[in-house]
């Protein structure tokens, strides 16, 4: 998401039309506006994102909500919860990026025993 000229994480809450002004000297020129709510995520933790090689963009959920463009979101990635001991060794619940996650991520957790799977 480009938000505020910065490159931000953020967890789309709705997609809706917002109905604004064409023309701010004709009060009777509207037309709507495609938008996404977001809440936006923290900048992720410095000095681990450096630890790991630019690797983990740990980030935790902000109260923050903002209405954007929805052509200013720049990418879809998966935020997946963690609980890292930070460099400054506090322990935390947050949130990691993963960029194109695929379908391989549907199966998380789920132990799949196919019966008929008799092919050696």
């Amino acid at each position: 998401l480009k938000y505020n000229g910065q490159e931000r994480y953020g967890e789309v809450l709705y997609f809706t039309w917002l109905a604004v002004e064409a023309d701010i000297l004709d009060d009777a020129d509207w037309r709507f506006a495609d938008v996404a709510i977001i809440q936006l995520y923290s900048l992720p933790d410095n000095a681990l994102f450096q630890l790991s090689s630019h690797t983990v963009a740990s980030c935790s959920p902000l109260d923050d909500v903002c209405v954007v463009p929805v052509k200013k979101i720049i990418s879809v990635v998966a935020m997946i919860p963690h609980t890292p001991k930070l460099p400054s060794g506090v322990i935390k619940d947050r949130f990691f990026m993963l960029q194109k996650p695929g379908l391989q991520i549907s199966n998380l957790g789920i132990n799949h025993v196919d019966k008929d799977d008799n092919d050696n």
